[in-house]
């Protein structure tokens, strides 16, 4: 099964700096995340159809200093979670 899902925009709040060489590294890893999480829990059933969603909101703890690829791994749990619901 093939599985299409675009993201125009992650963004980030304030207080949160991703610098601009660091961008790539936090979409790996939000890529990677969702895949991993499609791979190992399935489709969640929002997905089976066809389905847009205008935008979505996701709330994140961050604590002290995070990495670009540790916030898009909770981007995509985030995501994942909200998709699941």
């Amino acid at each position: 099964m093939n599985v299409n899902l675009r993201i125009n925009e992650i963004v980030i709040g304030e207080g949160v700096d991703v610098p601009r060489s660091m961008r790539r590294v936090l979409q790996a890893a939000v890529e990677a995340e969702l895949a991993r999480l499609l791979t190992e829990k399935g489709l969640p059933h929002s997905l089976e159809q066809d389905y847009r969603i205008p935008g979505m909101q996701v709330d994140l703890e961050l604590k002290g200093k995070t990495s670009p690829d540790r916030v898009g791994k909770m981007v995509a749990q985030s995501i994942y979670e909200q998709l699941a619901k």
